[in-house]
This record gives structure tokens, C-alpha cells and sequence, in this order.
């Protein structure tokens, strides 16, 4: 079952996103590490990382003038911690 993304909350501070599902299960995706790698270091602006939207249908989260996306299901499975 895909599950799509309801809300998200960038944090700049600690480059993380909450992201909330439609199941209601929340996640802190963490993008800190990624942020050291090539077109990724763009978001270590906090104005560009604060510009994160949620994408097509709620299947992925975007920012959308630098042209990248991750997939929702990917970032539940990377950071989802069962409780």
C-alpha cells in the first residue's frame, strides 16, 4: 500500500523535515549528511531548504527551482523507526 505525504515541516536549523503520512505516522527526515554531496549543497541554505513542497500527489517531497525530489516511500523506509 503507497501511503502519500499529508503535511511537512522544514527545520533549517537541523536541516530536517517533519513529514506527516496519511496514515498519520510522522518521521524527521534528516538531510545534514546529504548536504555534503554535489547539487545537494544547495540546501544548506536555509532560505533554499525552507522552500521544500510536497510534490505530485503527495508521492515525494521537492524543491522545485533545483530540480530535487526523494521519493516518498524511500524516506519513510530510510527514517521510519517503529514505535
Amino acid at each position: 500500500m503507497f501511503y502519500y505525504i499529508k503535511t511537512i515541516e522544514p527545520n533549517a536549523n537541523n536541516h530536517s523535515i517533519k513529514i506527516t503520512y496519511s496514515d498519520n505516522v510522522v518521521i524527521t527526515a534528516d538531510f545534514k549528511a546529504l548536504q555534503e554531496k554535489g547539487v545537494m549543497a544547495l540546501l544548506k541554505n536555509p532560505v533554499v531548504f525552507n522552500q521544500v513542497q510536497i510534490g505530485n500527489k503527495g508521492r515525494s517531497i521537492i524543491w522545485q527551482e533545483q530540480d530535487i525530489d526523494f521519493c516518498a516511500d524511500s524516506l519513510r523506509l530510510k527514517f521510519y523507526q517503529a514505535q
